[in-house]
């Protein structure tokens, strides 16, 4: 089987990763991190003839503009990628990555090739490159073009297709040419190939820990202590619940409880409802809802209110669970008559989605439940923030931040955060005040931290990650530092787009920031980078600051090893100055 190497070129982050993963698996990758120098492999079909594809990746950054041009030898076709919403990207290709390759290999076809296309979409911005812009630039250059999206695939095949097809020609045109040796054939028996470039390895996976948003927020209707509503069910017995979470959960209660529905799905309401008066309730004329009034005082909750004789006590517990947890506690074992109860509740209460889930389960489509009680916690996440975050709308705490006061509850404070839980335990100090000073934190910070409590959401992309995972680290908030390892990987990623060794970022305080706050995943990935840029980090000035097991870590796992590098100083010193540019072959160096 004949092969074919396909080799591509291109700024740091334009998607060649990408491009090259898609391509080879169908599917778009869930994780990126920069590439240095690595290699995949594809068997592929043309014109009824097996090619054995071999498909070589390329580090943009400044850092490597010395060693990446030993890869470039017996390539038979080349991509330069740029991104369409990355217009220095597409300048750099005239600017820097033709010549480059045109130095090295003048008779190597060529594809333009323009990546995240689906960015583009319908937007009008002028800094998003068009398809005429990327045409009349290959045609300038008299390459070949296609435009890619490796999320949706779209022109993928094409590109590759194209690539392919102008490979296989040159090969043939070459093997044709009497009295000269084919593309991408072997160096003068006397001038051997340069040494292979090793891989770098794979990094780490930040793997993110599964949300607990609904597992936390049932956990609420087990704990009566901070109730502010107690129901009064048909055979005598009572329950207590929470009107932050019957608010944040149903529009029905919202109205109840006298507060304005929230404009989270406001698309979805043909017009905007007024609340119940506690007349009307008291009348009778409310479904649902015999009476209600206020409790006592010296009881430990605010409202009393007494159901229907037509709801059942079982029926509303499951009523109940379903609002907090986003599921009832019903499955296909539950007795018809029970579920037939909860569909008609489903409608007293207003709740079409209990009603589907109910359906789901009659219908033997049980499977379909969870991601409707993913959908409705994310939701009542989103209510909760709109309605209740950082306002005094039935606020039993105070955070003291900064010299500013920040509203809070402890149902779902309790709930969602241990270190919480314990600081309101009785144990200590804070647990006796309703005003708690947070030291040692910013608002910015503890702000996200309490976000991500109401939510399972974090403003992590517009503010400060670090300070965030850092926090995280203090309230021990697990998922919420996972994904703040994974967004300043992504972060590290953007900034060194061009060159790791003058890039404005510091991954080696990173590295140690990451360690001091339990940090794992960052840690390892850390390691990962510095080691596999080894070069371009030992000329920074912070490469000092590494000492004993993460330089001994670094220096095992150094790419390119020093093996590697003493024997292309071999090489050049025998070979460099003998190679001529030659119109058949890759020069190289």
């Amino acid at each position: 089987m004949e092969a074919i190497k396909l080799l591509v070129v291109g700024d740091g982050a334009v998607g060649k990763s990408c491009l090259f993963i898609s391509y080879t698996t169908n599917s778009f990758p869930s994780d990126y991190v920069p590439t240095v120098f690595d290699n995949y492999a594809s068997n592929v079909i043309v014109n009824g003839v097996p090619y054995s594809l071999g498909l070589w990746d390329t580090a943009g950054q400044e850092d490597y503009d010395r060693l990446r041009p030993l890869s470039y030898p017996q390539t038979d076709v080349f991509l330069i990628c740029y991104s369409v919403d990355n217009r220095d990207s597409f300048l750099h290709v005239e600017d820097k990555w033709y010549p480059e390759l045109t130095h090295y290999c003048p008779k190597t076809p060529i594809v333009l090739v323009g990546t995240k296309i689906d960015l583009r979409g319908a937007s009008t911005s002028g800094q998003f490159v068009s398809f005429n812009e990327g045409a009349a630039l290959a045609a300038k250059l008299n390459l070949g073009f296609a435009e890619t999206s490796s999320l949706t695939q779209t022109g993928l095949k094409e590109c590759f297709d194209k690539a392919l097809e102008l490979a296989i020609s040159n090969m043939t045109l070459q093997k044709n040419k009497k009295g000269f040796f084919s593309f991408g054939s072997k160096y003068k028996k006397n001038i051997p190939v340069p040494p292979a470039m090793p891989p770098t390895g794979l990094a780490p996976w930040i793997e993110i820990k599964t949300s607990t948003l609904g597992a936390d927020m049932a956990t609420i209707l087990d704990d009566p202590a901070e109730a502010d509503v107690v129901f009064h069910l048909d055979d005598g017995k009572s329950q207590a619940a929470h009107r932050l979470v019957l608010c944040s959960a149903s529009d029905f209660f919202c109205r109840v409880f006298e507060q304005k529905l929230p404009k989270v799905e406001q698309e979805d309401r043909a017009v905007r409802v007024p609340a119940f008066t506690w007349d009307e309730i008291n009348s009778g004329s409310i479904a649902g809802i015999s009476s209600i009034k206020q409790a006592e005082e010296g009881v430990g909750h605010q409202i009393d209110v007494c159901l229907s004789a037509d709801i059942s006590s079982k029926t509303f517990t499951h009523i109940l669970r379903f609002l907090y947890a986003g599921i009832p506690n019903v499955d296909e074992d539950t007795p018809e008559a029970e579920l037939d109860s909860l569909l008609k509740a489903a409608d007293v209460f207003y709740h079409p989605r209990l009603r589907e889930i109910v359906s789901n389960i009659q219908n033997s489509e049980e499977f379909l439940n969870p991601s409707i009680g993913t959908y409705l916690n994310d939701l009542t996440g989103q209510r909760s923030k709109e309605m209740f975050f950082r306002k005094p709308v039935f606020s039993d705490v105070q955070f003291e931040v900064e010299g500013q006061l920040l509203y809070a509850h402890k149902a779902i404070l309790k709930a969602r955060c241990a270190v919480m839980a314990k600081m309101f335990s009785g144990v200590f100090a804070e647990s006796s005040t309703s005003k708690i000073p947070i030291l040692e934190t910013s608002m910015e910070c503890f702000m996200a931290i309490l976000e991500y409590i109401y939510t399972d959401h974090a403003p992590i992309e517009e503010g400060d990650a670090v300070g965030i995972l850092v926090t995280a680290e203090r309230f021990a908030q697990d998922r919420l530092k996972n994904l703040c390892e994974l967004y300043i990987t992504k972060e590290v990623d953007v900034s060194v787009r061009d060159q790791i060794e003058k890039a404005d970022i510091d991954v080696i305080g990173l590295l140690q920031t990451a360690q001091m706050h339990n940090a794992d995943q960052l840690s390892a990935w850390c390691l990962h980078f510095i080691s596999s840029n080894y070069l371009a980090f030992e000329r920074r000035a912070e490469f000092s600051q590494l000492e004993g097991d993460n330089l001994a870590h670094v220096s095992d796992k150094r790419w390119p090893p020093v093996k590697y590098l003493e024997e292309v100083e071999i090489w050049e010193s025998k070979y460099g100055d003998k190679k001529k540019k030659s119109d058949e072959k890759c020069s190289v160096m």
